[in-house]
């Protein structure tokens, strides 16, 4: 009776660390398509800023020392 009750008790363990791991890695493939848009937003801004760089380098001519 005890052994069978210590073993269900690690059974019931070790399902609620399978589930808990399973949500974790599906919360982390869901959240793929966020980094995917933070990604392309971070190139999008780096391309916008290197633009504004070279317009303001054309307006503004570097000073001769």
């Amino acid at each position: 009776q005890s052994d069978m009750q210590s073993w269900e008790e690690q059974s019931q363990g070790a399902i609620y660390t399978v589930e808990y791991a399973c949500s974790a890695i599906k919360s982390m493939a869901d959240s793929s398509v966020y980094f995917k848009s933070i990604d392309s937003l971070l190139k999008h801004s780096t391309a916008l800023k290197e633009q504004l760089n070279a317009a303001q380098g054309r307006r503004y001519p570097p000073k001769s020392r």
